[in-house]
């Protein structure tokens, strides 16, 4: 029995990315919404609770730190909502300072810790792989990213690193170094796929 997983992004990347990896991978989950509109954080909380009450088996939040961080008012909000005891069948996925930064891993060598406050701080280092990397639908339809990424990048170490980076964030998280936490979802995929 196939379950039903509502992957929420809170823009383009995310939908691209998710969108050529459910294509490349053949995975049955749904990217909500079809095609993000809203980056807001109230707005993704909102369709998060709308998937639960629509019954889906896994409902994942992917959130970019770095809005958070420029907007303690929303940050508040999504402190708060994350840890209500009726919101807890939500995984929330973080990556900071974006999204960005996931892709960056499968690049990086192992045992790299790297600070980065914000997308335009990391761009450049991005670029270096993804030469010409913008965050536009003509260079996301034109690069399919999640195999662009398996093609060129190291899928594993990107795993290794994004599961000791997010570990040692948690750990001190006064120093915000940067990581994310996108290979969970790939893990539950993959369990869910077998």
């Amino acid at each position: 029995m196939k379950k039903s997983i509502a992957i929420i992004g809170e823009g383009e990347t995310e939908w691209f990315y998710f969108e050529s990896l459910r294509v490349t991978c053949r995975y049955p989950y749904k990217l909500t919404p079809g095609f993000p509109q809203h980056a807001d954080i109230e707005h993704i909380l909102k369709l998060a609770k709308a998937k639960l009450a629509e019954h889906y088996d896994y409902v994942v939040c992917l959130i970019d730190m770095d809005r958070l961080y420029e907007k303690p008012a929303e940050m508040k909000k999504y402190l708060s909502f994350k840890s209500r005891k009726e919101n807890r069948d939500i995984m929330f996925v973080e990556t900071s300072p974006c999204t960005e930064f996931w892709f960056l891993l499968h690049f990086l060598p192992d045992n790299t810790v790297r600070r980065y406050q914000n997308y335009d701080q990391l761009i450049p280092e991005l670029r270096k792989y993804m030469p010409g990397y913008e965050k536009t639908k003509r260079y996301f339809i034109k690069t399919k990213l999640y195999d662009f990424l398996r093609a060129n990048g190291n899928l594993d170490r990107a795993k290794v690193n994004a599961d000791r980076l997010s570990s040692m964030s948690k750990a001190s998280p006064e120093d915000r170094i940067a990581y994310s936490e996108i290979h969970k979802v790939l893990d539950l995929l993959d369990n869910l796929n077998r």
